[in-house]
């Protein structure tokens, strides 16, 4: 547990009793439950990992007592059935088994105090979930079993009107590993609706913390980035959307960072989408710098961009462009889903491959749902990188 998830237990001990009773009888309880069966195959690894994760989840949160409440949240996260995979990344050279980041851990998930203001603020402190925006620059990264977490404060303020104004100061992590490690991370964000439909924002992130992604060579990977960010639906037609979105970024060195980190990232995407279909396409770019660094996001939702396989945990030093192609199909309870990935240098211009994730998702009943999901990836001939299979079954039920 990390020293703000302490501080938070403590401090639901010191409420007045007749405060912690009246929250407790306005609270609310819920569970969730995920077990999932994971397969990984890897051409440079002799064997293949197979195995099953699971992950339960209970919490607890307060009703409002003068605008203040507790939220208090348990993990536990194990295996089941058989283990033949490497769950610790420190093994990757030794381990004749692809890398499955999911160990068994029992501890605080979220446990903090939140309080709220009439004139628009809302104070949070303990350990949080932090998704900032798309999660592209600060996430949770949920797809793991233990989701990554941030102990520290937030200030959020909606007293203007459209708008969202974010700041927040973070002393700790709890990696998806399980384990929590120091570092200094500030994020301010400010969010605007001008119309209906459109959402523009602005962002700044700074992270100091000097190993993030040790692949790089760097003795100090420290970075600041900020940028500014569009997105929403351009035209309707009846039931039709035309979705966007536009994104533009600079990262550089920050705290004693390595000054070899300068690069820029932009993105933009549009499609078309209903209830029951979505048809779009993406491009990115995880800029270079003239191939001696490539941006690495070490906060990112790893699995909402670039791929489910992981390939492009940690960039290479000429940088990242990925255009692809998303599709959605809904029949009642199943929904397909699939993503083509294809994938070049930023400098030099290498052919780094292919990729393709397809799901199948089945939502039994409004609680329950099960997804069966495939993502390959094949090497180009820029690169000779190892060619990746992964397939996941996941069940998960949440109450209420």
């Amino acid at each position: 547990m990390g020293r703000s998830a302490w501080w938070i237990v403590a401090s639901l001990g010191a409420l007045p009793p007749a405060a912690a009773a009246q929250d407790f009888a306005g609270g609310q309880f819920w569970l969730e439950l995920r077990p999932r069966w994971n397969r990984i195959e890897e051409s440079d690894k002799p064997e293949v990992a197979q195995g099953g994760t699971v992950r339960a989840i209970a919490g607890w949160r307060s009703g409002r007592w003068n605008g203040l409440r507790a939220t208090l949240e348990g993990i536990h996260a194990d295996h089941w059935g058989r283990s033949d995979f490497n769950e610790n990344g420190a093994d990757i050279p030794i381990s004749p088994y692809p890398l499955l980041p999911d160990p068994r851990h029992t501890g605080v998930n979220r446990a903090y105090l939140e309080y709220s203001a009439p004139e628009g603020f809302t104070a949070r402190a303990g350990r949080l979930r932090v998704a900032m925006d798309n999660q592209r620059w600060v996430s949770d990264n949920d797809f793991r079993q233990i989701p990554q977490l941030f102990d520290g404060a937030t200030l959020e303020y909606t007293g203007l009107e459209s708008t969202r104004l974010t700041a927040g100061w973070f002393g700790q992590i709890r990696s998806t590993s399980g384990q929590a490690e120091d570092l200094r991370l500030t994020v301010l964000n400010a969010a605007w609706n001008p119309l209906p439909g459109h959402s523009v924002g602005a962002f700044a992130y700074f992270h100091d913390q000097p190993s993030t992604a040790p692949f790089t060579g760097f003795v100090d990977e420290s970075y600041r980035a900020y940028g500014a960010r569009a997105e929403g639906v351009a035209a309707r037609w009846g039931a039709i959307e035309l979705p966007y979105v536009a994104e533009i970024a600079r990262q550089r060195p920050y705290a004693g960072g390595d000054a070899r980190i300068d690069a820029r990232y932009w993105r933009v995407g549009a499609g078309l989408s209903t209830t029951e279909w979505a048809l779009r396409g993406d491009y990115e770019v995880r800029g270079s710098n003239d191939g001696l660094y490539g941006m690495q996001i070490p906060l990112t939702d790893f699995y909402g961009f670039n791929g489910w396989t992981l390939k492009w945990f940690t960039v290479a030093r000429e940088g990242l462009r990925d255009g692809w192609i998303t599709g959605r199909w809904t029949i009642g309870p199943v929904t397909l889903y699939g993503e083509a990935h294809r994938f070049r240098s930023d400098f030099g211009d290498l052919d780094f491959g292919r990729e393709l994730d397809v799901g199948l998702t089945w939502q039994i009943v409004p609680r329950a749902a099960l997804r069966l999901q495939h993502a390959r990836y094949d090497s180009g001939s820029g690169r000779d990188f190892a060619e990746i299979r992964k397939t996941w079954l996941t069940f998960s039920y949440t109450y209420p």
